[in-house]
């Protein structure tokens, strides 16, 4: 018969094109029959049917079907003592929720007798008032509240609610319900066609009317109800989680653990979600009824609560048994998503009682729980004291905004909070490489000790909760809530990278930004192809050097300077050595000095203070007055376009061959040991030809050498007498070098795009500023988006014009991007466009970009773009 479609456990049609006119609801239906599963025998009235309802054979329909929903439920519709309930359900391929299921339907007084024998004679009115309820409110638009002030008259108790019913009969009218079991079901099978039927809407878009047995969880021995999801949705650990309740009809309330069903229900459960992982590829929930000791399934969905790393083991095993491809796996996973899988969440239950305020912009993601400090020194003593006692470790650094001398504290810390500043500011920058979590609220009042957030104080020593998901604003929370923390071992993610590498071509890759030794070690777990940045700069703000660093800093003369510089060079040789073992066979490229040299002196009357004693106990004393002179002299009003980068090399030629020279006796000792490198040696802030090759080649002058690299090169030899092989390149960071990038390319074998500083440079936008005025130009639409996020047109187009000038002069050069802008997968897909051959992010960045480049590499081969 035309648009009329039985299914149950025996099967269903197989006709794709039924499918899809028979709502979200049929299709599930019909996949459970397809599968052999035991679900509750029924029919379908497609899409096609709905408008013609009225002029149906609808009868005829009714009594085809019923005897396979008889035979299959074990009761008789229509019966006496062991009638067969069913239930009529609209199903649509849109999921609103306007669309209602009618239960109880076949429910009269003429045989409400026999069904109270089964549930008992109070539940069995009450059923049968849902079922008026149900068909007054949603089939014939009765008010809700008609049927509340009907409720509200009568006790709850067996004379109340059968009073109860009769008076909802009568408020809908006994013609429109009628008693007699088959008029009944065959008005409710029309006026639901009549309700929800749409003539503005397509034949095949109008919903589709599912007629079902009804099963209880409350008849008999050993019944339930239940529901479960095929695996924990959390851990994605393979075991069942879910509850039940023994002798219910609707999981309503907190049921028991799903173990604790008998091991035969238990058993055929595990086989069902097994079955339907295999069959729909991912995690699903599963809702059953027990009714006297016979399982049913009631309904089977998809879980959009989830977690990714759920999600993600449930990919593994299924790709383990065979079931997925290692393809498919990689193509299911939104870069974005892995950010859960790298850093702590907040469990939602322990935020109770807790006031949380959004807002802000998310420096770096993940979840942290501390007590909050004002200063880094006040911070590394906290932590000091709490080691010795044995108390909390936990502890977050909150500060207007963040200096080098603050890494520190930001290393040991949790997290860090600041006022000012944006996305690549410097501490969101520091804490995406270290793996901390950064928030930066200019909502935030700072006081002495102190901040207030949303009128409330938070003292220093206070707890405090960061939450900086990916795909929604962070959070502040004013007290102690719980975290779940991620084991990469045992989330998948370790195992998903090795499958995510399998589909990297060497013509684009993924590196890390990382400085020292232990970033690199990171890295190399994450699956970076290397390190396409290596600040310097960092490596000299540990305790043990710093002080170094500055002596060397306002040294008087070049002589004192280098005496310091020769102190340094075998603590930089170390971390050099350090790094390109680690990274082995990997490049590894090293940015030489870049930061403004003021930003490495003591910058308040506490840091001078140690910065003397730390002299007095060398024994070279020195006068405060003359070095708190000599540090004002090298203040600069606007630092990141004064003394830095190459610029300092030019000034003090000394302190980038203490820094070359290191790099060369690390990979002399390191091919000493069989470990064959290749240094790549990157000079920042290069704005013309003349600075590059200055710095690469030497210069003589009136009497006067300053030594180049290639001159310091050829006083180091292998181990078996020739020379290290190097890379000379340097950071595009300026639209002058961009401009020039034919005449710079004669001097670079590689140009890595400083896309943050470039941004800067092109729009003429500080990144620790932006923030102040970033809201306005968002709510005016006067920028589509972060620029220090997501790169706007001019950077690209610099990008592009660079990278087709500089291959003008040398064919082969290699370009990188190594902005905080590389994880971003709208990003990585311009630089692949724009035959750039990697990017470089912070290390906890580097899976999201290797699988975003994976991706978008299998789009490609298969000619989909």
């Amino acid at each position: 018969m035309s648009g009329f479609y039985p299914f149950s456990q025996e099967g269903c049609t197989t006709d794709a094109e039924v499918w899809a006119r028979s709502g979200k609801r049929g299709q599930r239906a019909f996949e459970l029959a397809e599968m052999r599963l035991p679900i509750v025998p029924g029919f379908i009235l497609d899409s096609r049917l709905t408008g013609k309802m009225d002029a149906a054979d609808v009868m005829g329909m009714i009594r085809q079907a019923l005897p396979q929903i008889e035979a299959g439920v074990g009761r008789k519709y229509g019966d006496q003592t062991n009638p067969l309930l069913l239930k009529v359900v609209v199903s649509s391929n849109l999921s609103l929720p306007i669309y209602p299921t009618v239960f109880n339907v076949g429910l009269s007084e003429a045989n409400i007798a026999g069904f109270a024998a089964m549930i008992g004679e109070q539940q069995a009115w009450f059923e049968y008032c849902y079922l008026l309820r149900t068909a007054g409110t949603k089939l014939f638009g009765l008010a809700p509240a008609q049927f509340d002030a009907i409720e509200a008259k009568f006790e709850k108790t067996t004379e109340g609610t059968m009073s109860c019913a009769r008076e909802m009969k009568a408020l809908i009218g006994a013609d429109k319900i009628p008693d007699e079991p088959f008029a009944q079901l065959e008005a409710v099978i029309k006026q639901t066609a009549r309700s929800y039927f749409d003539p503005d809407l397509e034949e095949d878009d109008n919903p589709a009317i599912i007629v079902q047995g009804m099963v209880f969880g409350n008849i008999g021995e050993e019944s339930s109800v239940g529901m479960y999801f095929t695996r924990d949705i959390i851990s994605g650990e393979n075991r069942l989680s879910g509850s039940f309740l023994y002798k219910s009809y609707t999981l309503d309330r907190d049921g028991q653990d799903i173990h604790s069903l008998s091991e035969g229900y238990l058993n055929q459960l595990k086989e069902i979600g097994s079955a339907l992982e295999r069959k729909f590829r991912e995690l699903r929930e599963v809702k059953f009824i027990v009714e006297n000791k016979k399982l049913w399934l009631i309904n089977q969905t998809s879980v959009d609560k989830k977690s990714t790393q759920a999600h993600l083991r449930t990919l593994l095993d299924l790709m383990k048994s065979g079931a997925v491809e290692e393809k498919w796996v990689v193509e299911q996973i939104p870069p974005g998503q892995l950010a859960s899988l790298l850093h702590p969440v907040v469990d939602p239950k322990s935020l109770d009682g807790i006031k949380a305020i959004t807002g802000g912009l998310g420096g770096s993601p993940g979840a942290a729980v501390g007590r909050v400090f004002f200063s880094a020194d006040a911070l590394m003593e906290a932590h000091r004291d709490a080691l010795q006692k044995g108390e909390d470790t936990r502890l977050i650094l909150m500060v207007e905004a963040s200096f080098a001398e603050d890494v520190k504290a930001i290393e040991v810390g949790q997290g860090v909070i600041s006022v000012e500043g944006g996305y690549s500011s410097h501490a969101p920058v520091v804490a995406r490489s270290l793996g901390k979590v950064s928030i930066v609220n200019p909502e935030i009042k700072m006081g002495d000790r102190q901040f207030e957030l949303s009128g409330t104080v938070i003292k220093e020593g206070d707890y405090v909760t960061m939450d900086v998901p990916v795909y929604r604003p962070p959070m502040i929370a004013l007290g102690k809530a719980s975290l779940i923390n991620p084991d990469i071992q045992t989330n998948g993610l370790v195992e998903f990278i090795e499958i995510i590498r399998k589909f990297i071509q060497p013509s684009f890759v993924v590196r890390a930004n990382a400085d020292l030794g232990r970033d690199a070690r990171v890295a190399k777990m994450m699956g970076a192809y290397g390190i396409g940045l290596c600040r310097t700069e960092h490596m000299f703000f540990a305790e043990d050097r710093i002080n170094r660093f500055r002596e060397m800093i306002l040294a008087r003369d070049a002589a004192d300077r280098k005496k310091a510089l020769d102190d340094l060079r075998p603590l930089q040789a170390g971390d050099f050595y350090d790094l390109f073992k680690t990274m082995s066979p990997y490049p590894v490229t090293i940015r030489l000095l870049d930061a403004p040299l003021h930003e490495f002196l003591p910058r308040t009357p506490e840091m001078l203070d140690a910065y003397m004693e730390y002299l007095k106990k060398k024994g070279s004393g020195g006068d405060r007055a003359a070095i708190q002179a000599q540090i004002d002299r090298l203040h600069e009003f606007n630092p990141m376009l004064g003394h830095r980068g190459c610029r300092v090399a030019v000034s003090y030629p000394e302190i980038y061959e203490m820094q070359v020279r290191a790099i060369f006796e690390a990979a002399v000792r390191l091919s000493a040991e069989g470990i064959d490198v290749v240094p790549e040696i990157m000079i920042p802030l290069i704005m013309n030809p003349n600075e590059l090759r200055f710095i690469r080649n030497g210069k003589k002058i009136e009497g006067k050498h300053i030594i180049g690299i290639s001159d310091i090169g050829r006083d180091y030899k292998r181990g078996n007498g020739q020379p290290v092989d190097y890379k000379v390149g340097t950071m595009i960071e300026l639209p002058a070098a961009a401009l020039l990038s034919t005449e710079i390319a004669r001097y670079a074998e590689f140009f890595s795009f400083g896309t943050n500083d470039l941004t800067q440079t092109t729009n003429g936008l500080s990144r620790d500023d932006v923030n102040s005025f970033f809201p306005v130009y968002t709510e005016f639409d006067l920028l589509a988006s972060n620029p220090f996020q997501v790169l706007g047109d001019p950077v690209k187009e610099l990008v592009r014009l660079s990278s087709q000038r500089g291959k003008l002069s040398r064919p082969d050069l290699k370009l990188g991007l190594c902005g905080e802008h590389g994880a971003d997968p709208a990003n990585i897909e311009f630089c692949m466009d724009s035959g750039l051959n990697y990017v470089s992010c912070s290390p906890y960045s580097v899976p999201i970009a290797l699988l975003a480049v994976a991706q978008l590499t299998m789009n490609r081969s298969s000619g989909a773009r």
